[in-house]
């Protein structure tokens, strides 16, 4: 079923302001809000009022919905009725009393191209949010005593009664007392204060696939932020940055190399050592008569498939370099040269014996 157009759904154009957004979003919440309205549609199309508004009023939620539409977002887009208290009425959201799962981080980590190729394992510093060692997360100093709390009656949430231009709403927020917990303690942990978590830097190993490229992520699953009250890790996300190489440039799996050649060695051939990115060294075959820009495949040289088998190729582009000051004895046959061939476009069968005899080959 498809999605209705945010834009639509508020009667405003996709150029529309945030104030053009907000009196918008006003005036129909009013118009379709269950408490005003007797039609029986009213509370789905406040739904929707309600959901596009959540979207088009976050500028980032917003760009990326104009850039890829409410697939982005999901059926529901994340938006409940408690997310109205925060953007219309300033109500908060429901607190889960149960298990939270921890955040997860993300951190970049740089490579040279060569560690890309090879693969490698990187030890990078993680700041986060750990369970506390003294309190095992609880919050509560060791033997401390726990009791309901007083001002939730243990459910964790107070209520309040609040009159709006729609009438009187009942918001729900998090007890200001136990945070939720529904529980309070004589006695805070005294090394988090009751957080239930502290501040530790930890070493994490992270194992770098070869053929791992640049702009990639790597998952490390459970190396996040702990849980809160007893919930798993998050995980560590590793963002890929490649440095810039001196030799090579890479192209997918392939990797370019440019190779200088003279002109002597581009019309009669050659045969050429070049570095390879393991490392090592190929010999090059230069054709006789190559052009500049022209390209030599090295097959299996280049960077090893990331999600399959096989390598790609490193391909060697000539680059005939064109002396700027020349000794008499190259001058003179540089001369003989320009008289062997005046028209450079001109067909002579003959022409690259003439070079190897001006060349002394």
């Amino acid at each position: 079923m498809a999605r209705a157009d945010h834009y639509a759904v508020l009667g405003v154009d996709r150029g529309a302001t945030a104030d053009e957004i907000r009196s918008a979003y006003r005036k129909l919440a009013r118009q379709f809000h269950p408490d005003v309205s007797a039609d029986a549609a009213a509370a789905e199309r406040f739904k929707e009022v309600a959901q596009a508004y959540e979207i088009l009023s976050d500028p980032e939620k917003r760009q990326r919905y104009d850039m890829f539409g409410a697939s982005e977002f999901g059926d529901a887009a994340g938006f409940g009725i408690d997310d109205l208290f925060n953007t219309f009425l300033g109500g908060t959201r429901r607190r889960e009393r149960g298990p939270v799962r921890g955040a997860d981080l993300r951190l970049q980590v740089d490579l040279d191209l060569e560690e890309a190729v090879a693969g490698a394992e990187k030890v990078v510093r993680v700041p986060r949010q750990e369970t506390c060692g003294r309190c095992h997360g609880s919050g509560a100093e060791p033997g401390a005593k726990t009791a309901t709390c007083g001002t939730c009656g243990g459910r964790g949430e107070v209520r309040q009664v609040q009159q709006s231009l729609f009438g009187r709403f009942v918001t729900v927020a998090t007890c200001p007392r136990c945070a939720g917990a529904g529980k309070t303690v004589d006695q805070l942990c005294t090394e988090c204060r009751g957080e239930g978590r502290v501040h530790a830097e930890r070493e994490v190993a992270v194992q770098i696939p070869a053929g791992i490229d640049d702009g990639q992520q790597i998952r490390v699953g459970g190396e996040g932020e702990s849980g809160m009250r007893g919930g798993p890790p998050g995980d560590l996300y590793v963002l890929i940055r490649l440095r810039e190489h001196q030799r090579f440039r890479r192209e997918g799996d392939d990797l370019l190399h440019v190779l200088r050649v003279t002109p002597a060695q581009a019309a009669l051939g050659d045969a050429v050592t070049v570095p390879t990115i393991d490392g090592g060294a190929a010999q090059v075959k230069v054709p006789a008569g190559s052009q500049h820009g022209q390209s030599v495949r090295l097959r299996g040289k280049g960077v090893p498939r990331l999600h399959g088998s096989g390598r790609g190729d490193q391909l060697v582009y000539l680059e005939v370099v064109i002396p700027r000051s020349l000794t008499k004895e190259e001058l003179s046959l540089y001369q003989k040269l320009k008289q062997l061939r005046r028209d450079p476009e001109r067909q002579d069968d003959g022409i690259l014996g003439k070079v190897r005899d001006a060349f002394g080959g």
